[in-house]
């Protein structure tokens, strides 16, 4: 006798059910979805228990004959593919045939349903996968699944289940997510008798915030809209005022989709990382429109990862949109100068030789800083500064590199940089590559303070290098140079995840990091408090030029609760 055998048709339905159904949530995730991809314009859902006892799913949509009612109970049934090529174009939220059959598997159904231009309609009983009662009812055009006892027939699953405060919590997260990807949809939700969800039919993303977080919230959120190479980014962030302690409104949806995307989520919380303190997270909505055949949805029975085909754009994408938000004047204000006096202690008290820019003479506004009150430097590397309710941890290399970046960048506006001509020309040799991309840049590169000049066959003249790196190797300098501006361009986070930087930028990003106060350096107290004082003064305070974070912050509420601090 084969030790291999057929599995019953009940007990298969009964293993995709494990796949399909984890929880209530998931069998509300998955009839919102056929409602929505029956084009309904209104849905009402009934809970029970957190969904154990009932879940009822009424819809306004195009509705199923008698015949379509039966299919649909049968596994890899579906009227949303019907070719390979369907496949890899997949528009509609479910696609495999799998969900309803799974979800009548473990509990008790009943379906009834009315096709637009049919009478009457048809409706089903049974439980376990198996119809035991077959109606025709009059009704009104659309589909109504009601849901009981989930999971009778697979006890062991039920222990499983979380408190019903949990599971509720659960499906109503899902299915705030659909009603926030799907504005257009009225969605009304109640437990136990009790409306718990209520989302009115909405013209914008920004009014069913309103109706699903508060208007008060949705009023103070950034828009978000960016579109490169056919992909396209929209949606609304917070400022970091209105930072949550959990993860649960961050909302990535692609193609009408919620997704849970690891990579997404965290590139989103890297854009805002600077500005939060690390247990703290944002409210976001962000909808990609992405073409159908550059996304992959076939990777889970649950439908709820994705797999782009393009993954490190996407993300620079979403990178650069939401920078680009947090970038509004309410959320990074500039600082109104409001004196124009150098501090005591200032350039005419340093050495001819010290780090140059540090303290740059004349006017430098003065405004409430951003990172609060200089405390003191941790080894020679860090600044640390502190407000009533944060404490910062501030780079002075990154730091001043920002701040130099800024000032040369505004410098060469008005005019070419200064240049510190050598006192004996420097002869170099440099390989056929490094020559034609300096031939191409001399004429940017002479603006930003660099004299060069041909010298006949492989070798180059250096007359002139600029006066900020007077002291630095120049063939060093120059090797260092053609290596930076040479490479691939980076992808900046300070100037956005798009496009490399041009060629002016990332020069003016090496100038500023050869010429920025080194890791190690001791400063004094004045000094760190110019440096943070002109670092607020930036445009972009938070990353430097090449991307890198400048300031990492830590909430004094979280350090009092950590070390159980009342008062």
């Amino acid at each position: 006798m084969s030790r291999i055998v057929r599995l019953p048709e009940h007990l298969v339905n009964q293993i995709a059910a494990g796949e399909v159904v984890e929880r209530p949530a998931s069998v509300l995730k998955e009839l919102l979805e056929n409602a929505l991809d029956a084009e309904a314009g209104r849905v009402a859902v009934d809970l029970k228990d957190a969904g154990r006892a009932l879940i009822r799913i009424v819809d306004d949509g195009v509705g199923m004959t008698a015949d379509e009612l039966e299919l649909a109970l049968e596994r890899h049934a579906t009227s949303k593919i019907a070719t390979e090529a369907d496949l890899r174009e997949i528009r509609s939220l479910g696609f495999r045939g799998e969900a309803l059959p799974a979800i009548c598997a473990v509990s008790r159904f009943s379906l009834l349903s009315r096709a637009r231009g049919a009478a009457p309609g048809a409706m089903l009983r049974g439980e376990g996968g198996a119809v035991r009662q077959r109606l025709a009812v009059e009704c009104s055009v659309g589909t109504a699944v009601e849901i009981t006892d989930l999971f009778f027939n697979t006890p062991a699953r039920l222990k499983f289940l979380k408190s019903p405060q949990t599971e509720l919590a659960a499906g109503l997260r899902i299915a705030g997510q659909l009603a926030l990807a799907h504005p257009a949809l009225h969605l009304r939700v109640t437990h136990n008798d009790r409306a718990v969800l209520t989302a009115p039919k909405a013209a914008t993303l920004r009014d069913r915030v309103g109706a699903l977080l508060g208007y008060d919230v949705a009023g103070r959120l950034l828009d978000v809209g960016r579109q490169e190479r056919g992909l396209r980014i929209r949606g609304l962030v917070s400022p970091p005022a209105l930072a949550r302690g959990n993860r649960d409104e961050m909302v990535v949806i692609v193609n009408g989709r919620p997704v849970r995307d690891t990579q997404l989520l965290q590139t989103l919380l890297e854009a805002y990382r600077p500005l939060l303190a690390r247990d703290q997270f944002p409210v976001a909505v962000l909808t990609l429109d992405v073409p159908s055949g550059e996304v992959d949805v076939n990777v889970h029975p649950s439908k709820a990862w994705v797999r782009f085909r393009q993954p490190r754009f996407i993300q620079e994408l979403v990178f650069a949109a939401v920078q680009e938000a947090l970038r509004a004047p309410e959320v990074v204000a500039s600082p109104r100068p409001v004196a124009a006096q150098a501090p005591s202690g200032s350039p005419a008290a340093l050495p001819t030789d010290a780090q140059p820019g540090l303290f740059k003479e004349g006017a430098a506004g003065y405004s409430p800083m951003l990172f609060g009150a200089v405390v003191g430097q941790l080894h020679d590397t860090f600044i640390v500064a502190a407000s009533e309710e944060e404490v910062f941890f501030v780079d002075q290399h990154v730091a001043h590199e920002r701040v130099l970046f800024e000032r040369l960048k505004a410098d060469l506006a008005a005019g070419p940089l200064p240049s510190q001509e050598l006192l004996f020309p420097l002869t170099l040799e440099l390989g056929p590559a490094s020559r034609a991309l300096l031939g191409e840049w001399r004429e940017a590169l002479a603006g930003l303070g660099f004299d060069l000049q041909g010298f006949g066959g492989a070798t180059l003249l250096l007359r002139a290098v600029p006066a900020l790196l007077k002291g630095e190797e120049p063939r060093r300098l120059l090797e260092a140079l053609v290596d930076e501006v040479g490479a691939p361009g980076p992808r900046s986070r300070a100037e956005g995840r798009g496009p490399a930087p041009p060629l002016v930028d990332r020069t003016l990003a090496f100038v500023a990091c050869r010429a920025a106060v080194k890791a190690g350096a001791p400063l004094g107290r004045e000094e760190m408090v110019r440096l943070l004082t002109d670092l607020s003064l930036t445009e972009t305070p938070y990353f430097c030029p090449h991307g890198r974070p400048i300031v990492s912050r830590l909430s004094l509420g979280e350090i009092r609760r950590e070390l159980k601090r009342t008062w």
